[in-house]
């Protein structure tokens, strides 16, 4: 990826001073193209390089996306990736509620948060409970892009993907220094600085940090990080540039908490658990992590349209995560049960190609021709015995002692994949563009258990194809219509023992964008898309350890979204989804029919920033709403979680160099369940969090 988006020329140049001094300044970034990635003013992107890898406008990708920009993320200052996301189309976030272990959503229908993931273009997946998790403030933009993208990036769900992009550098003084609390007892101090590093001007750098200590609605819960990322761009001449990235960081959080549900999951006649039973858990609860990443951008243009772009990263995570978790309710109290985590994790990931931009048939046409590979291993130790703890409903307490589970496993684990694709755009005079890619990949899966000295391997192959067109009019409408497919490896086994069978996926999407404005976008698309072997766990297995599969899951649906400037004062994006999932394929007769877990049929969105400064100088307010309908817990279909509705409310005042955030999210403290499963239980979603920041720029 190139730093900044840079493309050329870049120069440092000089200026005389009042006494005579020659001072050098700070380079000026000509670019030739438009901001594919980086830092965006206002809350549209012209352009993106997570659909189309040589980087074109949004109007030319022939799939739905959504770039959420630097300024929305400041406007709404999230705390996770899933809440920076929340109000993109076709997106729900926080599917499985207050979960700190990794980010979880689901896109068109597919709850895939850990497993969809990327950033700065290359895999940021959980392995095991190794969630890699990063926090927003040290990102910059979020590019989603729905549907499957496996041309592109390989594995890769049904839904889409997220590809967070990191702060870098920028050839300039940038100075920024943060405070906030918020109502969960929670404080934080953040810093992003940066500047160039030498007189020429060619050297620059950038350090982004934060300290974090908490709590989250849960009572005596952990809500602690601690991180700093630090990174570097050479650009020692306008055909070369260098970026180093790597980052340090250090949480202690909560896990998820699921309770049972009176009168559903604990019959009236046994009794009843306190209303917020949920926002307590016992002191044995905990979620360590420690992960590290470094790794660099680095492009070379050669001229006469030959450019190389080659992007490396090695990240590594040591978790110990341990939990008293709900087992299930019965007729004399509440059972629960311990286990205990140990584990080390490790990823190497890197993608090289070639881009070349020639005259063909009389179209602009850019042909990219790469290669990537990515390498997982984690080790986990797993502490379980048959030990339980009974809660009463005369006395319900954690107030006990828990004792450590005996040694139940030692597994090693070992993923593999490699990748040739490429990816041609043509663009023609008439305003058509056409973009078309191919991929063929390799996975290997080996598990081994330590204790017993047993490996189980899988391997597959895959070939991948996508084709898009798209049709700028003279009107500002810009149709499209594009084909697309995706390949995933299941890692995991059925209850049975038996290995789970990979997993393919197909779309067809026809869209629309509309574009009334340069700083306002319409856009709207309908999609059918199919996926294979659908991986969901097993309640039958106590461990949750065990998956099961759906033959195959048909996904059909309709996205609206606006995003940008509306008037001079008011800018903002707003989003309708609407989805009908059906299981059409199964071995299980009874689940033909049946809708998949997680697909709520309508979601909307509206998040609105209006600039108050014609009455009051330097202030400016921002609402948004979010409502996401009722969806089924699990493809059986036997249970389903309440639909519900937030309010989110924001107030800016800048009184440079200091400026004032005031932020509510879930302002009428609604409670509401991220997920509900059959006869089990439910998790909280985040209730009413109040936060003022206090920032100075230097």
């Amino acid at each position: 990826m190139l730093f900044c988006l840079l493309a050329s020329p870049l120069q440092a140049f000089a200026q005389e001073g009042e006494n005579g001094d020659i001072y050098v300044l700070p380079p000026i970034i000509v670019r030739e193209k438009l901001a594919y990635s980086g830092a965006i003013t206002g809350y549209l992107a012209p352009a993106t390089e997570t659909g189309v890898k040589s980087g074109v406008p949004l109007s030319e990708v022939p799939q739905s996306i959504t770039v959420v920009t630097s300024t929305e993320l400041e406007d709404r200052k999230p705390r996770q990736i899933e809440d920076a996301i929340a109000y993109s189309a076709g997106v729900d976030a926080s599917t499985w509620g207050t979960d700190d272990r990794y980010d979880q959503f689901a896109i068109r229908g597919f709850d895939m948060g850990p497993s969809a993931l990327y950033r700065d273009g290359l895999p940021q997946k959980a392995l095991s409970f190794s969630g890699f998790i990063s926090d927003p403030y040290m990102i910059e933009r979020i590019d989603v892009l729905r549907g499957p993208a496996g041309v592109l990036y390989g594995s890769n769900d049904a839904g889409g993907m997220v590809n967070l992009v990191t702060k870098r550098p920028v050839f300039g003084p940038l100075a920024q220094l943060e405070a906030s609390y918020n109502s969960n007892n929670t404080g934080t101090l953040g810093f992003d600085l940066g500047n160039v590093l030498n007189k020429s001007g060619t050297l620059a750098g950038r350090l982004t940090g934060l300290v974090r200590d908490g709590e989250t609605d849960v009572k005596a819960s952990e809500n602690d990080r601690q991180f700093i990322a630090g990174s570097l761009t050479w650009a020692p001449t306008d055909a070369t540039s260098l970026t180093v990235l790597g980052h340090v960081q250090h949480d202690n959080l909560t896990p998820i908490i699921m309770g049972p549900v009176n009168g559903q999951d604990i019959e009236p006649a046994w009794g009843r658990l306190p209303e917020n039973w949920l926002l307590h858990e016992p002191d044995y609860n905990s979620m360590k992590t420690t992960q590290q990443s470094i790794g660099w951008d680095f492009t070379h243009d050669f001229g006469n349209g030959l450019r190389f772009n080659n992007r490396l990263r090695y990240a590594h995570q040591n978790t110990n995560y341990r939990q008293l978790d709900l087992s299930y309710a019965a007729q004399e109290g509440v059972y629960y049960y311990p286990f205990h985590n140990v584990e080390e994790a490790r990823t190497l990931g890197f993608d090289s190609n070639f881009e070349y931009k020639s005259t063909l048939f009389g179209a602009e046409n850019s042909l990219t021709v790469g290669a990537d590979y990515q390498l997982s291993r984690y080790h986990v130790t797993q502490y379980l015995d048959d030990s339980s703890y009974l809660i009463s409903y005369d006395d319900p307490s954690f107030d006990f002692d828990v004792t450590e589970p005996a040694l139940s496993s030692v597994t090693k684990a070992r993923y593999e994949e490699s990748g040739l694709y490429l990816q041609d755009h043509m663009k023609f005079d008439q305003g058509t563009a056409l973009t078309i890619g191919l991929r063929h990949s390799w996975f290997e899966t080996r598990q081994t258990d330590l204790l017993t000295g047993t490996t189980d391997t899988q391997k597959n192959q895959a070939t991948t194809f996508m084709l898009g067109v798209t049709q700028e009019l003279a009107n500002g409408l810009t149709p499209y219509a594009s084909y697309t497919e995706g390949f995933t490896q299941n890692v995991g086994k059925t209850i049975t023992g038996a290995a789970l069978d990979p997993s393919k996926s197909r779309q067809v999407e026809l869209g629309l964008r509309y574009a009334p404005s340069a700083d306002l976008l319409l856009s709207g698309a309908i999609f059918d898309l199919r996926k294979t072997n659908v991986k969901d766990y097993d309640t039958s297995d106590p461990t949750w350890s065990s998956f099961s599969q759906a033959g195959e899951i048909r996904s059909r649906g309709i996205e609206l979204e606006a995003r940008g400037r509306l008037t001079e004062t008011l800018q903002g994006v707003a989003s309708y989804s609407y989805l009908d999932t059906k299981i059409t394929k199964n071995d299980d007769a009874s689940l033909i029919g049946n809708e998949n877990a997680m697909a709520p049929h309508h979601q909307i969105s509206v998040w609105l920033d209006q600039d108050l400064s014609p009455w009051v100088a330097g202030l400016s307010a921002g609402a948004g709403v979010r409502f996401v309908s009722s969806s089924y817990s699990t493809q059986a279909n036997l249970r389903k979680t309440p639909s519900h509705t937030l309010v989110d409310l924001s107030l800016h005042y800048d009184a440079k160099p200091f400026s004032v955030d005031f932020g509510v999210t879930n302002l009428f403290d609604r409670d509401y369940y991220g997920v509900c499963y059959d006869a089990y239980g439910c998790a909280l979603g985040e209730g009413r969090v109040a936060t003022l920041t206090l920032s100075r720029s230097f």
